[in-house]
């Protein structure tokens, strides 16, 4: 019996479905080179926010560790200075410098605290304590924090807050034996430190002024300004966002004054005005035309501002 066996014709691809086939895997190339430039790029992402997050407060805190030089090995003008140390309510020691006012001058009835900025320690502030000293007679006291200047312990924004409640507490103590008024002159990230251990001691604790210079409202606002693609707000330990918060708490009594350059290119004019509008009470802002972020005693006025605000604030 014969058999009937069909054929059927293959298809033919015609000119017209051949673009049609190149244009898919291409779209198809091009999906999966996306993706994975996706993720390479996601994974690199994530990764700059993770060592950020790790590596942080070396970004942040620049400290010279070591102690510095005795005083025995200073400069002849610097003999005088008497060293100091001080414990914290966590245990940390703290180490500083004191140099006493120079007897007979016009302010030698004033004692300045000084808290330093990020970077350094109480050696390079050495420079800035003889020319305020020898020009306006001030007695000075230089603290250095936790991990700096052979401070034990490492520095946190918790530890800077501790440190300059130690610090105020023993220069208060100084200048009741001297009776001097003490005056807070708090540099960069030291005023929120001195800012927010003020706040900590509370109304009844006597300052008689504080000086800001190269002020700041937080860490985090400048941090976002710099780095707006990254999530800064949520990697960050250190904010300082208390420290308009703690200047609001300050004793409207005590006068304040903020010294900021117009050119500052580490902490911003804003950011050194929003923490000044957040101190109530007697201020005064002093502005530096063409003032950076570290030179401004270099600028007219500086110590005659300094000077005004002695006598006309602070001893009043």
């Amino acid at each position: 019996r014969g058999h009937l066996t069909a054929h059927r014709a293959p298809l033919a691809m015609t000119a017209d479905d051949e673009p049609a086939s190149l244009a898919g895997r291409l779209g198809g190339l091009a999906l999966s080179a996306g993706k994975t430039l996706g993720c390479v790029f996601g994974c690199g992402y994530i990764g700059v926010c993770a060592l950020l997050y790790v590596f942080q407060r070396k970004l942040q805190y620049f400290p010279t560790k070591d102690p510095p030089p005795s005083v025995s090995s200073l400069p002849a003008v610097c003999r005088d200075i008497e060293e100091f140390t001080v414990r914290t309510e966590d245990g940390e020691t703290l180490r500083g410098w004191y140099w006493a006012p120079v007897v007979g001058a016009k302010h030698a009835d004033v004692t300045l605290l000084q808290l330093h900025g990020n970077a350094g320690s109480r050696h390079n502030r050495l420079y800035w304590a003889h020319h305020v000293r020898s020009r306006l007679g001030v007695g000075v006291a230089l603290l250095d924090y936790r991990g700096y200047g052979g401070s034990t312990g490492t520095v946190t924004e918790k530890g800077m807050i501790l440190d300059g409640v130690a610090g105020i507490q023993w220069a208060r103590t100084r200048t009741n034996e001297t009776k001097s008024k003490l005056v807070l002159h708090l540099e960069s990230i030291g005023s929120a430190a001195g800012i927010c251990a003020a706040a900590r001691l509370g109304e009844d604790f006597v300052i008689d002024g504080i000086v800001a210079e190269g002020g700041l409202s937080s860490c985090v606002e400048i941090a976002q300004k710099l780095f707006s693609f990254l999530p800064v707000g949520m990697l960050m330990a250190d904010t300082w966002l208390g420290t308009c918060a703690s200047a609001s708490k300050l004793n409207p009594r005590m006068p304040f004054m903020s010294m900021h350059g117009d050119r500052d290119e580490i902490v911003p004019l804003w950011c050194g005005r929003k923490l000044f509008d957040a101190v109530k009470g007697t201020k005064v802002w002093k502005e530096f035309k063409k003032g950076g972020h570290n030179n401004l005693m270099e600028k007219n006025g500086y110590f005659e501002a300094l000077d005004e605000f002695y006598e006309q604030f602070v001893k009043a």
